[in-house]
């Protein structure tokens, strides 16, 4: 190796890093100012996402990964009596209460077909009719002091003066309580599935009244808090009802077969093509720009491939490299 091949290895190699960083810099400068249709042919992306697909959905290999990872961390936290919350960083949570808390009244009729729904129809008709079973019941507890004690009093005052007058009495008040509980019995079906559809109706007016905005946005943060109270364990078992590995299961499943279409790369090809078309000759950089992000994001990622250039350059294969490369 020459001098002047020495002195440069000795530069790349150097603690402060500050040829690597240079060179780091570079590259993200030019990733960022090239056109996103300049660093990739639409048919070369959909090429390499159906390859990367088909090799993931291969199998059971990744299933059965994933099926191994999700054992492992329910192992690991279905113990774990912290919070939810202390995971939360403060500056995430902040704005998330702002925007769970604002007040806002949306649509009825949006509302009304998001919960008309069988599920919630179902517990609607529930809580009717077991209100009305109470209603009846207080009602029974009513009747066996009023029409019960009638039937006795016409019972006991009709045997004095008309003989069985009195019993034909009470047999007619409790045929009266018996029809009044068939007739019940029968029309509570009815009756809870005409109210169902108002009661549902009146949810749905009553969530988007404007007046109970304020009441909902706190509503949106109690929940928020009920969760970020619960515990890990708590909320592993909660996740482990949903059955995470036959949601895998369905991805994958679903996943390969959307690969196996004969027509996956040019449907893929055509709509990256679309989207590149309607970024034209936009870039990355351009994007940060818009968000004011780009000299964070140029900083960080400049950071992090320097680091890993600086541990490249000592390896033995590096080094081999940089012999061949100037033999």
């Amino acid at each position: 190796m020459s001098d002047a091949e020495g002195r440069a290895l000795a530069r790349l190699q150097a603690d402060d890093g500050e040829a690597l960083t240079a060179l780091a810099r570079m590259v993200v400068d030019e990733a960022t100012e090239t056109p996103l249709r300049d660093i990739a042919s639409p048919r070369w992306v959909a090429s390499q996402l159906k390859a990367v697909l088909e090799a993931g959905t291969h199998g059971d290999q990744v299933r059965d990964w994933v099926d191994r990872r999700i054992a492992a961390e329910r192992d690991r936290w279905s113990t774990d009596e912290r919070t939810l919350r202390q995971f939360v960083v403060p500056e995430a949570e902040e704005p998330l209460r702002d925007l769970l808390g604002r007040a806002y009244a949306p649509d009825e009729e949006l509302v009304f077909r998001i919960i008309d729904q069988a599920a919630l129809r179902g517990l609607v008709r529930a809580v009717l009719a077991d209100s009305m079973a109470r209603w009846r019941k207080r009602v029974g507890d009513v009747d066996k002091g009023m029409l019960g004690g009638l039937g006795k009093r016409a019972a006991s005052r009709g045997r004095g003066l008309f003989g069985n007058l009195g019993s034909m009495a009470e047999n007619l008040v409790e045929s009266v309580k018996e029809e009044v509980e068939n007739t019940f019995d029968v029309r509570v079906g009815d009756v809870t599935s005409g109210a169902n559809h108002e009661a549902m109706r009146a949810i749905a007016r009553y969530i988007a009244d404007p007046e109970h905005a304020a009441a909902f946005g706190e509503m949106r943060l109690q929940v928020l808090d009920v969760l970020l109270d619960a515990t890990i364990a708590e909320l592993v078992v909660e996740a482990d009802k949903l059955g995470p590995e036959e949601i895998v299961s369905v991805v994958v499943g679903a996943t390969r077969a959307a690969v196996s279409r004969d027509d996956f790369v040019e449907r893929t090809e055509a709509r990256v093509a679309k989207v590149m078309e309607e970024a034209g000759d936009g870039t990355f950089g351009a994007w940060l720009d818009e968000v004011n992000l780009r000299e964070v994001w140029a900083d960080t990622t400049t950071d992090l491939v320097a680091e890993r250039l600086k541990a490249v350059v000592h390896t033995e294969r590096f080094l081999s490299w940089w012999s061949e490369l100037h033999a």
